[in-house]
């Protein structure tokens, strides 16, 4: 699957989480190709208090299905980096990928990972592996969420 153009930009995208919580974001929208097959892929922005502090939050949706979701690093006022945790599939649907206990899987080869410890502090932090992009590196971005969605689609 490949991004090919920008269809359009908002402020105004409200999604509605399972949980009944609800966020409006700021986004720009998408299409995608995939063999002959065009998907819809929306990227949003937005803040959330996360791990004890307000932290940008970026979430990319392809076909209204959110498959990534991406937390502020602790120095992106810096960096403009966010980090999206690993996942693996088990049973229930997919774990953390451990940091450095697991190796990374091959289907995320050639994104690049850190330690989401040691990008981002705060209660409740995994010891996980993570993608890393900077909050306008959508190709990296839309690259992670591709890869959760063939996941899925197996």
């Amino acid at each position: 699957m490949r991004l090919l153009d920008v269809i359009g930009a908002g402020v105004d995208y409200r999604y509605q989480w399972p949980s009944g919580n609800e966020e409006s974001f700021i986004w720009i929208g998408y299409r995608a190709l995939e063999s002959t097959a065009e998907h819809d892929v929306r990227i949003g922005f937005c803040d959330r208090k996360t791990y004890g502090q307000l932290r940008r939050r970026v979430v990319l949706w392809i076909d209204m299905y959110p498959y990534a979701e991406f937390v502020g690093a602790d120095d992106f006022q810096y960096s403009g980096e966010v980090l999206s945790e690993i996942k693996v599939s088990d049973k229930q649907g997919g774990k953390m990928c451990r940091y450095p206990d697991e190796t990374v899987p091959e289907e995320y080869a050639g994104l690049p990972t850190a330690s989401l410890k040691s990008r981002v502090s705060g209660s409740g932090v995994h010891g996980a592996w993570a993608v890393v992009a900077n909050v306008a590196d959508h190709h990296t971005m839309f690259a992670l969420a591709a890869v959760r969605r063939m996941k899925r689609m197996k």
